[in-house]
């Protein structure tokens, strides 16, 4: 089975809350990143990191617009990309 790092971004209007890891439960990696063009470039360079030619599967709770254009950026990079929508999963 190939593995897989796997990245959940809670997102906030300021800053944003990332946990990076692989689908057999291995944590890597925590840490928050701004929503400006510097913590996005930073948040690439440090899940890049990670990855060592893994495929990139990254979940997003993406409320009020907070994600754009994180969201955008991360498809551009052709990883895999879930919005998850919290309100939903509570029912």
């Amino acid at each position: 089975m190939e593995t897989t790092l796997q990245v959940a971004l809670d997102v906030g209007s300021r800053c944003h809350r990332v946990a990076v890891g692989t689908n057999g439960g291995d944590l890597l990696d925590e840490f928050d990143v701004e929503h400006t063009a510097r913590g996005f470039a930073q948040f690439f360079a440090r899940v890049s990191g990670h990855a060592q030619d893994r495929p990139v599967e990254v979940a997003m709770e993406a409320y009020n617009g907070w994600a754009r254009p994180l969201d955008r950026l991360i498809l551009e990079r052709h990883w895999r990309l879930f919005n998850v929508n919290n309100l939903k999963l509570a029912r």
